[in-house]
């Protein structure tokens, strides 16, 4: 089960989700012991929460701790976004999990964990 916000939902509920889901991504990170450090940042959105980090390992630790599937895509100007999508962590019905997507952009060609290129789905 995960949140589930309709576009057409009022002011109030989707900050209402937005707030439950970054509850649930802090939670994740403290109980899970993952990287919340000056090289990674987030933002909660109604029906799924974005995270930006510096550092490859950030993704990695997510995928070792959380798993999950990798998406690499090709940016402009040399560069490659290596996108994991996962979840929140909770063991109560009354706390669903939220998708949570961790992101980071690398020069393309930059060598990464066998793992997280091992994740990556076509």
């Amino acid at each position: 089960m995960t949140t589930q916000v309709k576009p057409t939902s009022s002011f109030r509920a989707q900050q209402d989700a937005q707030e439950r889901n970054d509850s649930a991504y802090r939670s994740t990170v403290t109980f899970r012991e993952l990287p919340d450090s000056g090289h990674v940042a987030h933002q909660a959105l109604p029906d799924r929460v974005l995270v930006m980090a510096t550092d490859i390992d950030v993704l990695g630790e997510w995928l070792y701790v959380m798993g999950g599937t990798v998406k690499k895509t090709g940016l402009p100007a040399g560069q490659t976004a290596w996108t994991l999508a996962t979840r929140t962590w909770s063991d109560s019905p009354n706390f669903p999990v939220v998708p949570v997507y961790v992101t980071v952009v690398l020069p393309s060609g930059a060598p990464v964990m066998h793992e997280i290129a091992a994740a990556v789905t076509r």
